[in-house]
């Protein structure tokens, strides 16, 4: 198998993956941020906290990550499950053409 090959199979899967792991390991005591708001010098952003948030949710301790960010906890399920459907197992076909979906339905 190429490269190319490998990563049209895996990439997304590697991608979503290592968005978790990288999640997981985060060092929510440093003042590191990735968020342009800040770096533009606004103190205010919708989504500051969702980071912290879905670190806290990871490590199961979900009144933190409430406290952090509200979308937090639905935000780390919406990335488990989109790790979880990009695996070629359950994702025979590779297949995230337009016009398709999970259900098998045209024109979602």
């Amino acid at each position: 198998m190429n490269v190319q090959a490998f990563l049209l199979k895996y990439g997304e899967t590697i991608t979503w993956s290592a968005v978790l792991i990288l999640l997981f390991f985060m060092n929510t005591a440093s003042s590191f941020s990735l968020c342009p708001f800040r770096a533009l010098g606004i103190s205010w952003c919708p989504g500051c906290g969702i980071g912290h948030a879905m670190h806290h949710t990871l490590h199961l301790h979900f009144g933190t990550a409430w406290q952090e960010h509200k979308l937090g906890i639905p935000a780390t399920a919406v990335l488990i499950w989109q790790t979880i459907k990009s695996l070629p197992i359950t994702n025979k076909n590779n297949n995230y053409e337009p016009g398709t979906s999970i259900t098998g339905h045209p024109g979602y």
